[in-house]
């Protein structure tokens, strides 16, 4: 416990879900912190967050066992009344958002799902899709909470959103018979549909569920996911496209949180919002629903050439329009522009490139081919609010 001239190391507990990728992505970004700034002594168990409250070896024995090993601070996402148990210890103490608000009185995480809704819908509404649909879970406040945001995004551009509603006696399970009526519930959509799902595993199962259904992904339904969980998504057939989110990064600025607060440097209940970031667009979403055939040829070719630098006389010139008529037909289509849509592209290549690696910005702008880092700053600023600067601290450490 202690180093001959040095500090006692402080003791950290940690409670997750080691089998979900937030929760993993989380430790990750409190390891990187512990590292550089500590080194902590971490108590760090595997927790899972659906085990029943007051199970006989979280009463009997962590508890206990928590208590025996006296901890400086915890971080913790685990249900209301495990948070009740960790709370009662008295130390400075970061938790997961629960159903229940106890976390008011306690600095907390939580997942901003209206953002990443709002996103998910922008894609799904830029590939030119009319139908649209969500599949998450009943039981679950934050799938109700994605679920509203996105119904409410896409029925102010006047579109429909089909909902999936298990009947009660399925809406907290996914067995055989589950599967069957999900199943049946993604043949009565119309086709072609693009369905997003509260998260990659739910994601997982509709795809699953639309081999069985015999409906073709992504050409009939196309479906899009949130985490981007890359287990699930690269072993899902075809692999999913999903929400990516700023996981790691919340997970380094909640250790800094909580070393402020072991310190005495900080007390009142601070909360860390984790932001999605980006699209990973996988085979899942890999389609245009588009029936005017020039403007998919002008897509294709824009998501084609996303790597560089590229004009709207470019995408005129692949296909057989001249650009008037190709501008009004694409904005009739998708409600923007030719040119929106190449910067949109641009943008979301340059924002996977700031958080996918450490190249300057200066040098991600020359790889895209353009000849200064300002061509890129302007439209980024214009799309995403900030600077690719700003961007970069933000979301990665």
């Amino acid at each position: 416990m202690y180093k001959f001239g040095m500090k006692r190391m402080l003791k950290v507990a940690l409670f997750f879900e080691t089998t979900a990728t937030n929760d993993r992505k989380m430790l990750c970004g409190i390891a990187k912190y512990s590292q550089l700034y500590g080194p902590w002594l971490l108590y760090c168990k595997r927790h899972p967050f659906y085990m029943t409250p007051g199970h006989s070896m979280w009463k009997q024995k962590v508890v206990p066992e928590l208590k025996s090993w006296a901890p400086d601070g915890i971080i913790a996402h685990v249900d209301t009344k495990k948070a009740r148990d960790l709370i009662a210890l008295n130390v400075p103490i970061i938790l997961g958002a629960v159903t229940e608000p106890v976390y008011l009185t306690s600095s907390y995480f939580a997942d901003d799902s209206a953002a990443t809704s709002l996103m998910a819908a922008e894609y799904l509404l830029s590939l030119g899709f009319k139908n649209f649909a969500f599949c998450g879970f009943q039981y679950q406040y934050w799938s109700l909470e994605r679920r509203d945001v996105f119904v409410k995004a896409l029925s102010k551009t006047g579109y429909k959103v089909d909902v999936y509603n298990p009947p009660k006696s399925h809406s907290r399970g996914f067995l055989r018979d589950d599967q069957v009526i999900l199943s049946k519930w993604l043949k009565t959509l119309p086709n072609p549909v693009a369905v997003l799902a509260c998260n990659d595993a739910r994601a997982q199962q509709v795809i699953d569920s639309c081999h069985l259904a015999g409906l073709n992904v992504p050409e009939e339904v196309a479906v899009l996911g949130i985490d981007n969980d890359d287990l699930i998504c690269d072993t899902t057939s075809p692999p999913l496209s999903s929400v990516a989110w700023g996981t790691e990064k919340a997970g380094y600025e909640a250790a800094r949180l909580l070393d402020n607060m072991m310190s005495g440097r900080k007390n009142k209940p601070h909360a860390i919002i984790v932001s999605p970031t980006h699209i990973i667009v996988r085979q899942s979403t890999d389609i245009f629903a588009i029936e005017d055939a020039e403007v998919a040829k002008a897509m294709n070719f824009i998501r084609e050439n996303r790597k560089r630098q590229i004009s709207v006389d470019d995408a005129v010139n692949a296909t057989s329009l001249g650009r008037r008529a190709l501008e009004q037909r694409f904005k009739k289509t998708l409600n923007h522009s030719i040119y929106q849509e190449i910067r949109r592209g641009c943008v979301e290549q340059v924002a996977h490139m700031l958080l996918e690696t450490s190249m300057p910005v200066f040098q991600i702008a020359k790889t895209l081919g353009y000849s200064s880092s300002e061509h890129i700053a302007r439209p980024f600023r214009k799309e995403k609010g900030m600077s690719p600067q700003e961007f970069r601290r933000k979301y990665s450490y």
